[in-house]
């Protein structure tokens, strides 16, 4: 029996709610599947990664004019706010 026919099988005594989470995961891998990887499957000894800063740069650098703009520039400083949505603290 294929794992298809399996599953198939184990759907007519399986109760809706679980159903929903099943069909979720399955959504998720398909998705996750689809998008090319960024990451190399295989990777020298030699090489260390990328400090974080650096990676925070790349991803910064690719980031359109737009979305750029409306990011806050007291994130550091305001970090309450805007996780938690406290009040702003005065500086």
């Amino acid at each position: 029996m294929t794992p298809r026919d399996q599953l198939l099988a184990e759907i007519a005594h399986t109760p809706d709610f679980v159903l929903e989470e099943v069909l979720d995961f399955l959504l998720f891998t398909r998705t996750r599947r689809q998008q090319p990887s960024n990451h190399s499957t295989v990777s020298p000894v030699s090489s260390s990664p990328k400090p974080i800063w650096e990676e925070l740069e790349a991803f910064a650098d690719q980031l359109p004019n737009t979305i750029a703009q409306t990011l806050p520039t007291d994130g550091a400083a305001q970090i309450d706010h805007y996780l938690y949505g406290s009040p702003k603290q005065d500086q």
